[in-house]
């Protein structure tokens, strides 16, 4: 992204809406920290993140005894998603004594309009998400690619996320569910989110497959000529080789809640 108020801008608005959408959400957004609390055992949303630059090791301190002091309100994990431009040159130290151990790296990223495609894409059936068992085939799906326990995605194996005006796809390959994507309307960009493919399917080119058709199907209802994304490590990439460009990383810390 081009600057960090947009990639932080963006990350706060994207998780408001998911978060919001949640039976048991509880979203506080003062004293300089968002935390979108969907209350539901996937930490990734349970997120509080500081909307300003932290340059100075004492703000970064009390906005992590703030993002510690609303964590123990939450009954289930949470993260803090800290911008590296914003925080001190030596953050990495003032997390490790406040006891915020890092969780996962994710960058910034938006593009204006898509290269083509490196190769031929794979023909594969791709479904919208309009059932609960869609909706479970694509948390499944984020589950096993994020190495995480699928009961953790329970909370999403429904259609609280799914409005209208929100696209989430998975691609069947003879029947099976093998990656998904979403793109959903924030902060005046289309948000891709969900992007992720079962690890013994890697490599065939499904990934690029489903978001360029989730890009495709929503893309005139959005009327968004922006599209925004924030990519782990392992899906940079794949996004890079789209034409999306990197901005600042976001950095997910484990909250601690006492």
């Amino acid at each position: 992204m081009t600057s960090s108020e947009e990639n932080v801008g963006v990350l706060i608005d994207a998780w408001k809406l998911m978060v919001g959408r949640l039976p048991d959400a509880r979203i506080v957004h003062s004293q300089g920290v968002a935390t979108m609390f969907g209350n539901v055992p996937l930490p990734f949303l349970n997120v509080s993140v500081p909307d300003h630059p932290l340059l100075a090791e004492e703000d970064l301190r009390a906005a992590l005894a703030l993002a510690r002091e609303r964590a123990t309100d939450c009954a289930h994990p949470s993260l803090v998603g800290l911008c590296e431009t914003w925080a001190p040159p030596d953050w990495e130290r003032i997390a490790e004594e406040e006891a915020f151990p890092p969780a996962l790296n994710m960058t910034g990223m938006a593009a204006e309009r898509l290269l083509p495609p490196r190769r031929p894409l794979p023909d594969i059936e791709l479904r919208r998400v309009l059932d609960d068992a869609t909706a479970r085939d694509l948390a499944m799906i984020n589950a096993r690619a994020y190495g995480m326990p699928p009961e953790l995605f329970e909370c999403i194996s429904n259609l609280h996320l799914w409005h209208e005006d929100s696209f989430g796809y998975v691609g069947y390959v003879d029947g099976q569910a093998v990656t998904s994507a979403a793109a959903l309307p924030v902060a005046g960009t289309m948000y891709i989110a969900f992007v992720a493919t079962l690890p013994e399917a890697h490599g065939k080119g499904y990934a690029e497959t489903v978001m360029r058709h989730v890009i495709a199907q929503a893309r005139e209802p959005m009327r968004a000529a922006r599209i925004t994304l924030h990519a782990s490590d392992m899906g940079r990439p794949l996004y890079q080789s789209m034409g999306f460009e990197p901005g600042a990383r976001v950095v997910l810390l484990e909250a601690p809640r006492s």
